[in-house]
């Protein structure tokens, strides 16, 4: 048996070096391709978007607002809002500037993924094995995530540094490793608050396992690390409440007490919801390898690879606990699992890759070293496919096509270098998503303005998508149709009689 055989771990010396860039050329694909392509996602990013506009107009950086006043719903601290703004500043508003972000903080999740494991199982390979996967599942690579201008992929990154960052203290015993862990740990909370410690039982119990977890405590940088943490953490919030009395009682019912307790805003689900939801959706390609990767990892003749399953199997198995046993149940809250379970199927695909290279006594020299790639071509080649051509056409679902109507429709004006002709917006529900929008018209000089359907004037172009706002318009106003297109109406108004039935 060859000493390739024996330690499980291909010795592709003579390739490794093109690992880096055949990572830099896949990645570009999957997340920066047609970043630009869909307007400004409902909820969490149009909310986002309307907090960076605000904050690039006025200048505050510390207390994130929502028209004109204190955000007390969107209560998570404003790292995020902050590199958006730089961008609105540097690229204009607009979907790219609120974007770029999380898809540079997926690069560098992948990116230090293939690094970390290159690094302590001397197997980039399987390195970039795990980005593959990573990039190629529609949990990571969607409109909540990677590709999108909220918080999870840069909460993902931090989330990971901080946990490859006690991962390689444990291996190599450096001190300044947990500074490292700090330092990500206060990143994640000033990104995303409280989840940003979610991993912290799984890391807590990989220390135990390995018997690290005295010596930890027993490092003063650890104690270094936790003052600082503690200095710039709170720091915030001290100073966020002080400018905006009322926040920290908000932050409490948002993201502590009351997310984790009850369902907020009736989002429930059964303790399953998670591991269904992976299975049947965001990890549907890859699931099935997960335990594959375990049990190969766990029993693998490197005692590196055995660590570095232990740390991805407490981590993983903790936080899924931990989400699933919440009261509120989003499918979002499970993006930092996509980077572990990315991991341990790269195990289990990484096993048979180097079994065929190993296999130079059966095969011929160049069958021997075109097969391993060629395994790894007829794996990927089809969820990568599928990745990009998701990314290349987006497309809306049907049941959102009638919800972002007006979103394209004014994205595109936008877009254009002449004045919408609208005068009036009429949308009765949440709809940041079109605030912003016409906020970046009205500084360009057009006349657009949310107008509720009740106090809309003769005159008045109205756009209108919702059906019981077409109504409404349609009963109450006297009005001539001068745009249809799909569900959007513009309406001229011509006369008013609110006085019937």
């Amino acid at each position: 048996m060859t000493t390739e055989q024996r330690s499980g771990v291909a010795p592709f010396t003579d390739l490794d070096r093109i690992v880096p860039w055949l990572f830099v050329v896949l990645v570009y694909f999957p997340l920066f391709l047609h970043l630009d392509a869909l307007p400004i996602r409902l909820f969490d990013e149009s909310r986002l978007a309307t907090n960076t506009y605000e904050m690039w107009r006025t200048g505050d950086m510390i207390v994130t607002t929502y028209q004109g006043e204190p955000d007390l719903w969107n209560t998570k601290p404003p790292l995020l809002i902050w590199l958006q703004s730089l961008l609105f500043a540097l690229l204009g508003p607009g979907e790219l500037a609120m974007r770029v972000p999380s898809a540079i903080a997926a690069f560098l999740t992948g990116w230090f993924l293939l690094r970390t494991i290159g690094r302590t199982t001397s197997a980039p390979w399987m390195g970039l094995i795990a980005c593959l996967v990573l990039y190629t599942n529609e949990g990571y690579i969607n409109m909540h995530v990677a590709r999108s201008g909220d918080y999870d992929a840069l909460l993902v990154l931090w989330m990971t540094l901080s946990a490859w960052s006690i991962y390689r203290w444990t291996v190599e015993g450096r001190p300044k490793d947990i500074l490292w862990f700090f330092a990500f740990l206060a990143l994640g909370v000033l990104t995303k608050s409280i989840q940003a410690l979610l991993f912290l039982p799984g890391i807590f119990l990989y220390l135990l396992i390995e018997g690290k977890a005295l010596l930890l405590f027993r490092t003063k940088q650890t104690y270094l690390g936790a003052v600082l943490f503690l200095l710039f953490v709170g720091g915030f919030y001290v100073v966020r409440e002080m400018c905006a009395p009322g926040y920290l009682e908000a932050v409490w019912m948002n993201e502590i007490g009351g997310r984790y307790g009850d369902a907020l805003e009736g989002h429930r689900g059964p303790w399953h919801y998670y591991a269904s939801l992976l299975i049947d959706h965001h990890f549907r390609a890859w699931w099935i390898l997960v335990p594959v990767g375990m049990v190969l990892g766990l029993a693998h003749r490197e005692p590196a690879f055995r660590r570095w399953t232990a740390l991805l199997v407490c981590m993983g198995s903790a936080y899924l606990l931990v989400i699933s046993s919440a009261g509120t149940k989003l499918e979002w809250y499970a993006a930092p699992l996509f980077p572990i379970l990315s991991a341990l199927v790269a195990i289990a695909l990484y096993v048979p890759f180097v079994w065929l290279w190993t296999q130079r006594a059966f095969l011929a020299q160049l069958r021997a070293r075109v097969l391993p790639f060629l395994f790894l071509f007829v794996v990927f080649v089809g969820p990568y496919s599928e990745t990009v051509g998701r990314v290349y056409f987006p497309e809306e679902w049907p049941w959102d096509q009638e919800r972002y109507a007006a979103a394209h429709y004014l994205q595109k004006a936008y877009r254009s270098s002449r004045p919408i002709p609208v005068d009036a917006f009429s949308y009765d529900d949440y709809n940041a998503h079109h605030a912003f929008y016409v906020n970046l018209m009205r500084d360009r000089g057009d006349a657009i303005r949310m107008t509720s359907k009740v106090d809309l004037k003769v005159g008045q172009r109205v756009l209108a998508v919702e059906p019981f706002v077409k109504d409404y318009i349609t009963t109450h106003y006297d009005v001539e149709v001068i745009m249809e297109e799909g569900p959007l109406r513009v309406y001229l108004i011509t006369g008013d009689h609110h006085d019937a039935p």
